[in-house]
């Protein structure tokens, strides 16, 4: 039997998925290749993938810290 704690929903987990996701697209910013669940892809070899990648990571974060914050109950 699992321990009740373990059913109880834990919002800050989400908010630090979030701040993962955050750091994964400013490291990408600023090395030129971009990390991600496939693999990676550099700007100058494949600019589309990486600024898509790139797009999904800084809104995906945001929105996942947003959403741990305000709409998560504690």
């Amino acid at each position: 039997m699992a321990p009740e704690s373990w059913n109880k929903p834990w919002p800050f987990g989400v908010v630090l998925f979030g701040l993962l996701m955050l750091l994964l697209a400013v490291i990408g910013t600023f090395t030129g290749k971009a990390y991600g669940r496939g693999g990676s892809a550099e700007r100058a070899k494949d600019p589309v993938d990486y600024w898509m990648t790139l797009v999904v990571e800084y809104l995906g974060g945001a929105f996942l810290i947003w959403y741990g914050l305000y709409l998560l109950p504690y």
